[in-house]
């Protein structure tokens, strides 16, 4: 009975250091992060960031679309590269 405990003890706690291991970001979500503190704009959202790094926000303005998109763009030129991003306007239209 005191050997099971033990064993059941161990499980627990490799199953709980395992799944906070899961949730840690990958080196490129972490450096999509980054870029995005630097290339956001305040009429734009950050969506999602992939394990791979590729950034997915919404935007209202085209303008803003492009700007984002640049920046990102430029960014990934100086350092290492990541997916592109995903920019998802306006559903509908006028």
């Amino acid at each position: 009975m005191l050997l099971t405990t033990a064993v059941v003890r161990w499980f627990c706690v490799a199953l709980a250091v395992g799944a906070c291991a899961t949730f840690a970001n990958t080196p490129q979500q972490n450096l999509a992060y980054e870029r995005w503190a630097q290339c956001s704009r305040p009429t734009v959202t950050l969506e999602s960031v992939s394990v791979d790094g590729q950034i997915r926000f919404l935007y209202a303005n085209p303008v803003d679309r492009r700007d984002v998109v640049e920046c990102l763009t430029e960014a990934a030129r100086a350092g290492s590269p990541l997916p592109p991003p995903v920019g998802v306007g306006p559903r509908g239209g006028p």
